[in-house]
């Protein structure tokens, strides 16, 4: 088998906290990649979720969002101010 090479460029600080993880669970960071693009390739799918990291993304505020778009919707919504942040 033929073999290639990745090259990755990434902030020093995710690379230390990753080597670090990785090495408590037996692990360097090639064989994890490696391990990830297998299941990419299996499952034809990033094989976990992908989650934004603001809180207006998280998926409790956006239920509150639709709650509130659905009685805007049928006239039973209040109006506020835009709070500037």
């Amino acid at each position: 088998m033929s073999t290639a090479t990745l090259q990755v460029r990434l902030d020093n600080q995710l690379k230390k906290e990753a080597d670090l993880f990785f090495s408590a669970a037996g692990l360097d960071i090639t064989t994890a990649v490696r391990m990830f693009l297998r299941q990419v390739v299996i499952r034809q799918a990033i094989p976990f979720e992908i989650v934004a990291s603001d809180a207006f993304h998280a998926p409790a505020n956006q239920k509150v969002l639709k709650k509130a778009i659905r009685q805007l919707e049928s006239g039973k919504g209040k109006t506020h101010a835009l709070i500037e942040g």
